[in-house]
């Protein structure tokens, strides 16, 4: 009971915390700012130029509406579940969009991987070091990550869940139980589904730091959570067996790649986020009699960045595989130390780089919005169901500049359209194209190496062809295949001419 103008007091921080912070309706409003904060960039714009999002979330509608009779996807796809990774955020969205629109239920996907990564990332600091919980208001700041503005949803989400995961080993070794067990075991799995990266750093990090531990009972319950999730895998993917083709990054260019970490529409503002981390470290050790260094994380740190070194920037149709453990490494860099009652000196400072990232991203996604509205026109342009062809060319090198490559993919959504650029892998991804249609090898590196395309098959197996920045070479073969019917920036939509036409085509709009 309360008497006066006593306070709220919130038993989750320590008394080193600012006494506002220990208010439990500060403490409230501030969660509840960074939340809205970080929902932000999301939920402000109608399309999130995001670059992979509209190709996942069309593929989730295409699963809920495969047998839809208002649409055609029986005819070319199929859909494969399993105990696969990579299928958790297409059920998810795929459910969820039975109950609200599409878009918004790409959105929601969005808004929990991205509120989720911080969380569990707290929670999971709470576990390495109690009381110290100054630190993870520097979380946020990985909300708006790299693999969030890539549109990977499935390791954007798998990191949050990798962590929680390892939050409730933490507590399981602290207190060994079944029941704590059994809830990692069981967080572990959903990591898994979510992602196999995930699955695999999460593992990693289990082993590296189970080794600054001696203990045999230890090391084989842990390697015990691993074993659901293996099998699994070689019961339903073993996608790892048909892949082909390795590369890597040079050393400099692992060096330049550090400040991925960071990465945004700005090269100074990584910069000073990345110094901002940095100075966490020195100002946190400088004349503080509360500093300590946690050997063991700096092990597993030590490990992480020797995986990253090691691992290779591409493998088979996975690309950027050795930047995943940027955001990881750095989340485990801030288990590394105590810095007790300096932490919270640190806090206004990481909250002014989260307001800043956040500012950043959010004004980019705004920035792309008359280009974005002007693509979604061309998909009332088109008849019901229709096979769509997308050629997209890109000369820039920064993919997360690239957020149009798959926006032609809301076209399956609002028109029912065919595509066959359908994310498809198998072993990892639910959703299968059966039908054999004519492909250009170049969509996925946005450029075209083909000297010339097959034109007649083209124009046999679609009846539109949804052009971004169509190459040059190109243009006098569509010219002579179909016509255009609807034109916004750099793209183009042709209306391909069938044997049967008996009327030319109408002119662009």
């Amino acid at each position: 009971m309360f008497t006066g103008n006593a306070m709220s007091e919130n038993p989750s921080l320590p008394s080193s915390a600012p006494w506002f912070l220990r208010d439990t309706r500060v403490v409230a409003a501030v969660l509840a700012l960074l939340a809205s904060a970080i929902l932000l960039p999301i939920w402000a714009v109608h399309y999130p130029p995001i670059l992979d999002f509209p190709n996942h979330l069309a593929s989730s509608f295409v699963l809920a509406h495969l047998h839809d009779p208002s649409y055609n996807f029986s005819q070319y796809y199929a859909g494969e579940w399993g105990l696969k990774p990579y299928i958790a955020t297409d059920f998810v969205m795929m459910e969820l969009g039975r109950i609200v629109p599409p878009l918004v239920a790409g959105k929601i996907v969005l808004s929990i991987g991205a509120l989720g990564l911080p969380l569990a990332a707290w929670f999971f600091l709470k576990q390495v070091h109690p009381g110290e919980t100054a630190l993870a208001f520097w979380f946020p700041i990985l909300a708006h990550n790299l693999f969030f503005r890539y549109g990977f949803v499935g390791y954007f989400w798998s990191m949050g869940l990798m962590f929680f995961t390892l939050g409730l080993w933490l507590g399981w070794l602290e207190s060994p139980s079944l029941r704590r067990w059994l809830g990692a075991c069981i967080a572990l799995m959903a990591t898994y589904f979510a992602h196999v990266f995930g699955f695999i750093f999460a593992m990693l990090i289990i082993g590296l730091y189970s080794l600054t531990r001696p203990r045999l009972h230890e090391w084989l319950w842990s390697v015990a959570l691993a074993i659901p999730g293996i099998v699994f895998y070689f019961i339903s993917s073993r996608a790892a067996e048909r892949q082909s083709g390795i590369e890597f990054r040079t050393l400099g260019d692992k060096f330049d790649s550090l400040l991925l970490i960071f990465h945004s529409n700005s090269f100074l503002l990584d910069a000073l986020s990345l110094a901002a981390v940095a100075a966490v470290f020195v100002f946190g050790w400088l004349r503080n009699r509360e500093f300590r260094w946690d050997w063991r994380w700096q092990v597993v740190a030590g490990g992480l960045l020797l995986a990253y070194a090691a691992l290779p920037v591409g493998y088979g149709e996975g690309w950027n595989v050795d930047i995943r453990a940027l955001p990881v490494l750095l989340i485990v860099m801030f288990a590394t130390a105590r810095l007790g009652k300096r932490g919270w000196w640190l806090v206004p400072l990481a909250l002014m780089v989260f307001a800043a990232r956040t500012y950043n991203v959010t004004q980019a996604f705004r920035a792309a919005q008359p280009e974005l509205e002007g693509l979604a026109r061309s998909f009332s342009m088109t008849t019901q169901n229709a096979r769509v062809f997308p050629i997209v060319e890109e000369t820039e090198d920064e993919p997360m500049d690239h957020y149009f490559a798959h926006f032609w993919a809301y076209g399956v959504i609002d028109r029912g359209w065919f595509s066959p650029y359908l994310f498809q892998m198998p072993g990892l991804l639910p959703l299968r194209i059966t039908r054999d249609t004519y492909t250009l090898d170049g969509f996925w590196d946005l450029s075209y190496e083909e000297p010339a395309a097959d034109w007649k098959e083209m124009q046999e197996d679609y009846d539109y062809v949804w052009g971004y920045d169509v190459p040059g070479k190109f243009q006098p073969g569509l010219e002579s295949i179909g016509a255009v019917i609807y034109s916004s920036g750099k793209l183009q939509l042709f209306q391909l001419r069938k044997k049967t036409d008996a009327q030319p085509l109408p002119a662009a709009h």
